[in-house]
This record gives structure tokens, sequence and C-alpha cells, in this order.
């Protein structure tokens, strides 16, 4: 064998090292770029969930009895927050909103807003001097003198009135619009409940 053929297969090898270690190099940078790509995915992808959860809509876990029969404990309803952005919460509205007096959130129904006169005598509710059964038609127990819901305030009260803590207590009240949430549209959970409100 002659010395150039030697020096030809030495350079052939040292090719071939270099070659190899150059794709091993791109592999190794691709691995690491597509490792980034899936952490910048999840990252992103997590920011725009908490975004949805805190600005556009919530699952809600419903606690107690106070809105039997229209929803029960261990339901969850979807309550979406863009509504009342444009407009005021009205009488029919299923709402999640905050009491003055606490820090949970509770689910309850607008029965008044700003100007409305509400009053409970005879175990009826009046609302502008009309009677109004249409979500609760039983005898109401408890009795509220006429009361004028203020400005930018909702009065707020479960559909079933004899086991809800609402807005014809003192430590309720009408409660300001900007302590509603949200208005919740139907429920998600259990499957055979799933429906509109």
């Amino acid at each position: 064998m002659r010395n150039d053929d030697m020096f030809e297969d030495n350079d052939d090898v040292l090719e071939d090292n270099e070659q190899q270690h150059t794709r091993m190099k791109i592999k190794k940078d691709a691995k690491r770029n597509e490792t980034r790509n899936w952490i910048i995915s999840l990252v992103v992808a997590l920011t725009i969930a908490l975004l949805l959860r805190l600005f556009v809509f919530e699952f809600i876990s419903v606690s107690g009895p106070s809105m039997q029969p229209t929803l029960y404990s261990n339901e969850y309803v979807f309550m979406e927050k863009v509504t009342y952005w444009f407009d005021k919460p009205a009488y029919g509205d299923v709402v999640i909103c905050k009491f003055p007096s606490s820090t949970a959130t509770y689910v309850k129904r607008v029965i008044g807003v700003a100007g409305d006169v509400l009053e409970v005598k005879d175990g009826t509710l009046y609302i502008n001097g009309k009677e109004d059964k249409t979500y609760f038609s039983g005898y109401i127990e408890d009795t509220l003198p006429p009361t004028v819901v203020p400005d930018n305030c909702v009065f707020v009260m479960g559909d079933n009135r004899n086991q809800s803590m609402d807005s014809r207590f003192d430590t309720v009240g009408p409660i300001k619009n900007n302590m509603v949430l949200g208005k919740a549209l139907f429920v998600i959970w259990p499957p055979k409940e799933i429906g509109g409100l």
C-alpha cells in the first residue's frame, strides 16, 4: 500500500467522523429546540386558560338547597363573565355573586333591579305592587317591608325562598352590580342534568 493511499483513507475516516459529529449536533439541537417549543406551547396554553378562567368563563359548584328545584347541591354550572361588561343584570338572571359580609360566592336569581320596590307580605312576593310567583309559588315564611333597590344594585333571592340567605336579610341586602361575578347559563354536570337555565 502506498503512503498516499494511507493518507487518503485517514482523510476519509476524519471526514466521516466530522459528518457524524455534525449529524449528532444537529439532532441534539433539534431535540433541544423541540423541548423548548413544547415548554413555550405549554406556558402559552396555561396562560390562555388562566386568562379565560379569570375574565371569560368559569365552572361553579352549587352548594346547598337555596336554588332548588332549579339547581341542586353538587351540580356544576357554566358561568360566563362577559355579558355584564356591556349590560346590567336583569330580572330572572341566575347569577354568581358575592355578599358584602362574606368572601364566598353564591348562586342566586335576580328578582329586582334599580328602582324596583319589593315587598313580601302574607307569604307572597310583590314587585312594584304586583304579585310575583314566577320562580316560587309557595308560601314565603319571612316578611320584607317595602324595599327600593338602589341605583347600580340588584336584589337577589334563591328559588327555594324558605331556605335561602339572600337580599331579604340585613347582612346581605341589595348587592352592588360589581359584586355580580357572572351569569350562570347552563348545568354542565352531572350529565343527566345538562341543560340551560
